[in-house]
């Protein structure tokens, strides 16, 4: 499977040094990110692949970036993009845009009926899924399992969930090996 990965040049040189690069636990601490849906992204991977590890995984595109958009690293940072071919065993992909519901801790309808009756429900029982991270049960575990809808990536909902043909797909993996690695791009972020 080919995919594309877009990194920092410390990472770069971290990848030629040692021959692979995993996710570091503090860069998504540092950036502040919402650590929960990592940490979910990240024991969903290792379900499908049956491998847990200490570390995050790296993040990667099912299709080649357009580097001339900006939001890919900081604003004149000097970066890399880099196309290698990894077993589609090793990876997990997802929708992009319904990854947003797991980050936000967002309830993910199968239609924009269930969203509204799901949000009707929480009123009257006084919650707000805006207001209260997480949930009382039973709603928390419902929240989460909606999530599993950004695996399917033929699941297509007006108003929520784009066609597959429209769809932006990312992809999780363990580990970054250099042997794996056939092209590179430097860029500098816009």
């Amino acid at each position: 499977m080919k995919l594309w990965t877009i990194h920092s040049m410390e990472v770069w040189k971290i990848l030629k040094q040692q021959g692979y690069y995993h996710g570091v636990d503090g860069l998504i601490n540092k950036l502040g990110l919402r650590i929960e849906a990592y940490n979910w992204m990240k024991n969903q991977l290792a379900l499908k692949t049956g491998i847990e590890k200490d570390y995050y995984p790296v993040w990667a595109w099912v299709k080649r970036p357009d580097l001339r958009t900006s939001g890919h690293l900081s604003k004149g940072e000097k970066g890399i993009l880099i196309e290698f071919e990894i077993d589609e065993n090793d990876v997990l992909t997802s929708d992009f845009e319904l990854w947003h519901y797991v980050l936000n801790y967002w309830y993910l309808p199968s239609s924009m009926e269930e969203g509204d009756n799901f949000k009707n429900e929480l009123k009257n029982k006084g919650l707000s899924i805006y207001k209260q991270k997480p949930l009382p049960e039973p709603y928390h575990t419902k929240v989460v399992q909606s999530w599993q809808k950004i695996f399917d990536l033929d699941w297509f909902a007006k108003g929520i969930a784009d066609k597959r043909e429209d769809k932006l797909m990312q992809a999780v993996f363990w580990e970054l090996k250099l042997e794996q690695v056939k092209k590179v791009k430097e860029f500098i972020a816009r």
